[in-house]
């Protein structure tokens, strides 16, 4: 699909989307679905309220070694704060979510489904889980709801959609998220970054 056009108002919201699977139109606030190279009207975007970030849309920064370029910016809720989440794109082509809440920062990388421990509900805090040979202890598990939507990105995401989550340590500092959704589990695993080190490429 070499162009795509927001269903609601007609603005062209990107071409060469390659696995992009969702689009927020920066003109109305329409996101959209792509499936089998069809565009669906999949509702709005949700306010983003501006404020200060280490990251914005579409500027690549340098994060250690890598350089990255957020794609999609999806902010979240957890009732007592919010966090930002932005899927970009490295400079060899690979994604990740780069997560920032209130200055931590941690670079996730999707892992392949099916991988890791199949669960059937959220772990509880201080439960270690073997995975891969590795312990991880559960060291938090939410809720939260998707408030706003900017951006492209790789799978669905729903606005005011709620999402379970854990978060649990590693060996070497790893993180590793488990996340529970419509299309059941997704697991990601990465590394905390210091927030000094993100800076413009």
């Amino acid at each position: 699909m070499s162009k795509v056009n927001c269903p609601s108002c007609g603005a062209d919201v990107g071409g060469g989307l390659g696995a992009v699977r969702m689009i927020a139109c920066p003109y109305c606030g329409t996101t959209s679905l792509l499936k089998g190279g069809q565009v669906f009207d999949a509702g709005a975007t949700g306010e983003m309220h501006t404020a200060p970030s280490l990251l914005q849309l579409h500027q690549t920064a340098r994060i250690g070694a890598d350089r990255w370029t957020p794609l999609g910016h999806a902010r979240f809720s957890y009732g007592r704060g919010e966090w930002d989440e932005f899927w970009c794109e490295s400079a060899q082509g690979k994604g990740a979510w780069i997560s920032i809440d209130e200055g931590d920062v941690v670079v996730q990388r999707p892992m392949p489904a099916g991988w890791g421990q199949r669960i059937r509900k959220v772990p509880v805090l201080g439960e270690v889980l073997h995975i891969d040979g590795k312990a991880y202890r559960v060291t938090e598990t939410e809720d939260a709801r998707c408030i706003a939507l900017r951006g492209s990105f790789p799978e669905e995401l729903s606005l005011g959609e709620t999402y379970r989550f854990f978060n649990a340590a590693g060996p070497g500092g790893q993180l590793l998220s488990g996340e529970s959704g419509p299309q059941g589990w997704s697991w990601f695993l990465g590394d905390w970054v210091d927030p000094f080190e993100v800076t413009p490429a």
